[in-house]
């Protein structure tokens, strides 16, 4: 096997990067709102975690966003040749943008 050079790396995520923003793209579609990108997120974290959601809403949407992508490490400690393994690779992608975008977002909310 010949090592993977980083140029033929960078490469590699400027294709998937436009494969991730199809993936969320087609799945938002489903789960979110046109205004609001963490809909799915707010609604589940106001149901689950009403308390934390009261004192701090990034904070219970990012455990609720945690919680979706458990779903996908359990799937994937099966090892490489789990079924979906990409698509489940790419969904924590997506996941950990979103939770980045909190993060952003908490962080410029707590400024103003």
């Amino acid at each position: 096997m010949e090592p993977t050079r980083r140029t033929d790396f960078v490469l590699f995520i400027q294709d998937k990067f436009e494969e991730i923003q199809k993936l969320f793209a087609r799945k938002n579609e489903g789960y979110g709102a046109s205004g609001d990108l963490f809909w799915n997120f707010r609604q589940t974290a106001e149901r689950l975690y009403p308390a934390m959601y009261a004192q701090d809403p990034f904070a219970a949407m990012f455990l609720v966003a945690e919680t979706l992508v458990d779903k996908h490490n359990v799937a994937l400690a099966k090892g490489i040749t789990v079924s979906e393994c990409e698509e489940r690779l790419l969904d924590r992608i997506v996941y950990s943008l979103l939770q980045l975008k909190m993060v952003y977002d908490r962080s410029e909310s707590q400024e103003s």
